[in-house]
């Protein structure tokens, strides 16, 4: 019959034992922790920023499939949903090109499955004013920075959903006349535009423009 070693003998009792030990110590942390936070919360008169105390495996924040809306940082309680922060980005790119194709070819027959309100009217003026001027505008933008989250629109309150993108364009003039270039320009960009959804895809209603002139 074979038997362990004086040494070995015990040996997994004394495991189970302090392997006990270790995760009781472990959750004493926790509860620790836990309660020295409340403690802190209480005596601030902050108490009610606990629910969104991010304890991985117990109580992440933000929840899973949402992130902390970045047009409001201070509030942790303001979060968006990343899936439908994710639509909002990818409709405004395909409205984005829907514009760009209007300008270049000052053709704004498809503009309404990209755009409605107060941008439909301003990228309806824009085909306008270049009609009057005899020219086309071939935009290449190059992003470099993208932000989706929640916003108020200066304009309507109600409309939410913001993208705020930063970059560089260069734009090309051409006269319709002939075919030839009038002009380039190359700007540096930070704007913002605001959709709402309509019949399943977000519109751009409103843009916020800053650029500025740049030398390449």
């Amino acid at each position: 019959m074979l038997t362990k070693p004086a040494w070995a003998r015990g040996t997994g009792v004394r495991e189970v034992v302090l392997g006990s030990w270790a995760r009781t110590g472990l959750a004493a942390a926790i509860i620790v922790l836990i309660l020295g936070t409340v403690a802190a919360l209480g005596a601030t008169g902050q108490l009610g920023g606990l629910r969104y105390l991010n304890i991985p495996l117990i109580h992440p924040w933000p929840p899973a499939g949402y992130y902390q809306n970045p047009f409001n940082p201070t509030d942790r309680g303001d979060v968006v949903s990343a899936s439908e922060a994710a639509k909002v980005k990818n409709d405004l790119v395909a409205d984005g090109q829907v514009e760009l194709q209007a300008v270049r070819t000052g053709d704004g027959s498809m503009l309404p499955q990209a755009d409605t309100g107060r941008n439909l009217a301003r990228i309806r003026s824009v085909l306008a004013r270049n009609a009057a001027d005899g020219v086309t505008e071939d935009i290449a933008n190059q992003i470099t920075k993208t932000v989706v989250g929640k916003l108020a629109d200066p304009n309507d309150s109600s409309i939410t959903w913001c993208v705020e993108e930063v970059g560089t364009s260069r734009v090309t003039y051409t006269r319709t006349a002939d075919g030839s270039v009038a002009r380039v320009e190359f700007l540096a960009f930070d704007d913002r535009f605001w959709l709402v959804k309509q019949g399943g895809r977000y519109l751009i209603v409103d843009v916020q423009i800053s650029s500025r002139a740049i030398q390449t």
